[in-house]
């Protein structure tokens, strides 16, 4: 290991940990090579020396992993050296690969302000990357890091670097590099979003020896590590770092410099910019990092338009082209589409479904009456809304955990431990007396379910629904006023607006209009969007909340009451909610994969039997338009989107590109 670490008496913390602490000499080193000393050991200086050595030799023999896992390095599905099985190592690096690009007006990632190039993370290395596979949830395996370990108490993480990893310029990787890039967050030229999730978890990153860091987190917490490792990028320390620098303007101009196989070749400031594959990439011979980016070149230019990018795809300035409106992509054809030179994809989508949805924003007191809101939901025609926007392609979502059949929810009572659970909570966190129910019955009667169903899942007709909803907010109170055109109780409209201009949601605000409800879709710019997200200035607004195969703090995060009330958090539902914290709590920190299964289950019932948001749909499928010297793994990675697959793991055929090129040169 190199210099080793060594628990020391004084480094026992509050609460009875014991804080390893990285020392350049252990002490009993420096007393034994102290020349006027070293006949004056004492018995007890002696028997720390022996304790000590044991405890460093017992970390030099500790177990090294290739990857980290969110149940734990048994779990991991790759050894050392093995390729993902959706990835090829053998595929050819050849040809240019033409993307469709963004506005720009930097080469650096630096600054809270101005936009980055394109394609520019490529540049740099994490030390870790994401695992895709469908039966391995949440994992990292490393890239610059050889290997990891994890102490028991998940509070202290080891990472060795690869040996052979260098900079473009020749420079090799180190622990030094990884500590600036940790200190990097932290500088005031850095967007301050890239440093809260490392503030909230890590105590420290420090230097162990030339190839090794440690990082110290400050709870144990099961997917801390992961979640601080995943999209973390290495900078150079010697370039970023050099005296007398500023991140904020003195890199916008400068050609980057990484570790990563690609470095800037040209580039039009604004409109355009090509990469290079590097020849002497650090990894090209290391077999688990082959097969992804296979491309000689990269080029990214702007297209405003979906009639531009359609017209660059079919004169060959676009090699492909994912995720089209479904009219447009149905409607594709042609001489080049009839000749099989341009194919039409659709791939399946196995990723576990985010539950996407309008959220209501409970912090206005007319989305406290839960039987509003169920209104609300019941009139979401998905019948309509799948068959006219999405051409039947979608599923309606019901559960949190919409297709991870461990994790959902069943849908008739809840029994077993899910039920012991729920009636814990339910005795804890509810007072009927004072009018608290945070565990709903409709928790314990029945599992997620769509809204406008009966018992057995049937939809009713959407004017069924209609009739039914009008007649429950003449019940609720909620009169029409013929005068004012919308339906009042107590001199407030019922008015609200919707901030997602999707087609779908201008025929959801239409339904809501049948039973006098006034309904307005709203369009915002990112800025716009942002603003009234983080000010929670809305009524109702789409909102993303993932529940990966694992949910932890990151699904955590759209729920938890101590974020209820601050600004720009993730919980813009404004849920206060004691049970769910609860939950989550054991969620975030339990790597027993029966653990997980129980409390998702529970968090599923609980959270669905709130009727907190407007559940919409999730795709079955991704779709893709692409020239047929495209090629792909036999393997198909479905759990990304098409578009990323493309990006990653696709590559060139360039005897099938002469052909095709040569077949339209001649009119062939």
């Amino acid at each position: 290991m190199g210099q080793c670490s060594c628990i020391l008496a004084s480094d026992v913390e509050a609460g009875g940990y014991l804080r390893p602490v990285v020392v350049r000499r252990p002490p009993w080193k420096q007393f034994l090579y102290r020349k006027k000393t070293t006949m004056m050991l004492t018995r007890s200086v002696f028997a720390t020396v022996i304790l000590l050595s044991g405890l460093c030799a017992q970390l030099a023999g500790a177990e090294k992993h290739p990857g980290l896992s969110i149940f734990g390095p048994e779990s991991l599905k790759y050894k050392a050296g093995e390729n993902r099985v959706f990835i090829n190592p053998d595929a050819p690096i050849a040809g240019t690969m033409h993307y469709e690009g963004e506005y720009f007006t930097k080469l650096s990632p630096f600054g809270i302000t101005g936009r980055g190039a394109p394609g520019l993370f490529n540049v740099w290395e994490p030390l870790a990357s994401k695992s895709w596979d469908d039966d391995e949830p949440f994992a990292l395996y490393g890239v610059l890091a050889k290997d990891f370990e994890l102490s028991d108490d998940k509070l202290l993480l080891t990472i060795r670097m690869r040996e052979e990893a260098k900079f473009a310029d020749g420079v090799p990787v180190t622990a030094d590099d990884v500590v600036f890039s940790y200190d990097l967050l932290f500088d005031p030229g850095v967007n301050p979003a890239m440093k809260l999730k490392w503030q909230k978890n890590v105590i420290s990153v420090k230097k162990v020896d030339r190839l090794t860091v440690r990082i110290h987190f400050k709870e144990s917490r099961r997917d801390t590590p992961l979640s601080v490792l995943s999209w973390w990028s290495i900078y150079p320390k010697h370039i970023y770092g050099a005296p007398g620098k500023n991140l904020e303007t003195d890199f916008n101009d400068m050609l980057p410099i990484g570790s990563g196989p690609w470095e800037i070749e040209s580039y039009i400031l604004g409109q355009e910019v090509t990469y290079l594959r590097r020849d002497d990439y650090w990894a090209k011979d290391i077999r688990e990092l082959k097969g992804t980016e296979n491309w000689k070149r990269k080029k990214y230019e702007i297209y405003f338009d979906e009639f531009s990018k359609m017209e660059a795809l079919k004169s060959g300035q676009l090699d492909w082209l994912a995720e089209l409106p479904p009219d447009i992509f149905a409607q594709l054809g042609g001489k080049y589409f009839e000749r099989g030179f341009i194919k039409k994809g659709v791939f399946p989508i196995s990723r576990p479904a985010a539950m996407f949805c309008l959220a209501f924003n409970l912090r206005r007191p007319i989305w406290q009456d839960i039987e509003l809101r169920k209104v609300i939901i019941s009139l979401y025609d998905f019948d309509y809304i799948n068959k006219t926007f999405k051409y039947g392609d979608h599923d309606r979502l019901v559960s949190y955990f919409n297709n991870q059949k461990h994790l959902r929810a069943e849908s008739g009572p809840a029994t077993g431990k899910v039920l012991e659970l729920l009636k814990a909570l339910a005795k804890k966190h509810n007072d009927p007396a004072e009018g608290i129910v945070h565990v709903r019955p409709e928790a314990f009667a029945r599992g997620p379910y769509e809204m406008g169903t009966d018992s057995h899942g049937k939809r009713y007709p959407i004017d069924e629904r209609i009739v039914a909803a009008a007649t429950r907010l003449d019940e609720l109170g909620w009169a029409y006023d013929k005068k004012a055109g919308v339906r009042m109780k107590e001199g407030v409209p019922l008015n609200l607006e919707i901030i997602y201009d999707a087609p779908e949601m201008f025929y959801f605000c239409e339904t809501l209009s049948r039973v006098g409800i006034k309904a307005t879709p709203t369009k915002l710019s990112k800025l716009e969007d942002q603003g009234r997200r983080k000010s929670f200035n809305f009524d109702m607004m789409a909102a993303w909340i993932d529940g990966r195969k694992a949910p932890g703090r990151e699904m955590a995060r759209n729920f938890l009451s101590m974020d209820a009330d601050v600004k720009g958090s993730a919980n813009i539902i404004g849920l206060k909610n004691p049970a769910i914290d609860e939950l989550f709590e054991t969620l975030s920190i339990s790597a027993s994969k029966e653990t997980v299964s129980i409390y998702a289950k529970a968090v599923d019932r609980v959270l669905s039997s709130g009727w907190y948001v407007v559940p919409m749909t999730w795709p079955r499928s991704s779709c893709a338009v692409y020239w047929d010297y495209m090629k792909q793994p036999e393997v198909y990675c479905s759990g990304l989107w098409v578009q990323y697959n493309i990006m990653a793991h696709w590559w060139i055929d360039q005897a099938r590109y002469d052909e095709i090129k040569r077949a339209i040169k001649e009119g062939e």
